[in-house]
């Protein structure tokens, strides 16, 4: 996304003297011509819908710990008292609760662009000592314990960590083709069909790995691989942002259950806190899950008469009076399938 950015857009830092203890991304979107939506500004997006495929969740700015609130209100006063940008609408896309309250102590008026959703997670060191399954409904149990018993057939479980970044980049090909293979059965293309996504995330892997963000986990049973994982590692907290799975007819083939209390389970013993199954209230996720955020996708502007007619407007020209969310979002490709 960085490599390519839409003509203008902005690196936001935030300072106290000459330390920096905030930084984001200021995506610039032109209006465009017989279109009733102007400029807007895209916080750690582009605006292009095309690049911000990756679906951003749990949307920030980056901050020193302690800085969260300042760095905030300093960014939002300074972009709705811009001349520049001040008139302009401002998405704010997978953010949590609390930038609604931030916009409106700077005079903004906001506005939900869809629904908000649920993002299950795991609070991993909270788990009794027996693992995630002992935190689960008695029916989860079962069925993960069923599943255990079909794939031991085939040889013991075992989950295997990509070692260095070509072996992540292979992984993540044999992810993709696993994953595509499945939403093409259900006539969706899946989050891989489109170039600048795949594109995004190997520069990701090429350049990340080392830092140790890009996590991709594969789970097999003996020699048979069951399928992947691809997970985003930052500050204690795994975000479950990816998968692919070989998928078969039996009902206790539940690979996906499998993959995710078997990297619950790793990641637990390595000091992880938090496993984030990211936005969607899939049932598998519900069982895994020991808690749960809100993410809103929302647009923030300063009030007046003309920023009411243009709304107005727009929502009378739209199916239903409201904006639609981006198709084939990152959720769009993981949810509403067996696990």
């Amino acid at each position: 996304m960085l490599r390519n950015p839409n003509p203008g857009c902005r690196l936001v830092r935030i300072r106290h003297g000459e330390r920096i203890v905030g930084l984001g991304f200021l995506g610039i979107r032109k209006a465009h011509v017989f279109s009733l939506r102007g400029p807007s500004l895209h916080l750690n997006e582009t605006g292009d819908p095309v690049q911000d495929r990756v679906m951003t969740e749990y949307n920030s700015l980056l901050t020193e710990k302690g800085w969260e609130e300042e760095a905030a209100a300093i960014f939002l006063a300074t972009v709705a008292g811009s001349r520049e940008f001040g008139r302009q609408d401002l998405y704010l896309s997978g953010v949590d609760d609390t930038w609604n309250g931030r916009c409106r102590r700077q005079g903004l008026t906001t506005r939900l662009l869809r629904l908000p959703q649920g993002a299950p997670f795991a609070t991993l060191q909270t788990l009794p000592a027996a693992g995630p399954l002992a935190a689960m409904t008695r029916n989860s149990r079962q069925q993960i314990r069923r599943s255990i018993r079909y794939y031991e057939q085939r040889g013991p479980l075992a989950l295997d960590r990509a070692m260095d970044a070509a072996q992540a980049l292979t992984w993540l090909d044999a992810l993709e083709a696993l994953h595509t293979l499945s939403w093409r059965r259900r006539g969706k293309s899946g989050a891989f069909c489109d170039r600048s996504f795949k594109d995004f995330h190997r520069h990701l892997i090429s350049t990340g790995f080392a830092e140790g963000v890009p996590d991709i986990l594969r789970v097999r049973a003996g020699e048979a691989i069951l399928g992947y994982l691809y997970n985003l590692h930052w500050r204690g907290v795994i975000s479950s942002y990816q998968s692919g799975f070989h998928f078969e007819e039996d009902a206790h083939a539940r690979p996906g259950l499998i993959a995710h209390v078997l990297a619950m389970q790793m990641y637990r013993t390595e000091g992880i806190s938090t496993y984030r199954f990211l936005a969607g209230d899939a049932r598998y996720k519900n069982s895994l899950a020991t808690g749960r955020d809100e993410l809103f996708w929302m647009v923030a502007h300063r009030p007046g008469v003309a920023r009411w007619l243009a709304g107005a407007a727009g929502r009378l020209l739209k199916p239903g009076g409201r904006f639609r969310p981006l198709a084939e979002s990152r959720n769009d490709s993981t949810e509403n399938h067996r696990l």
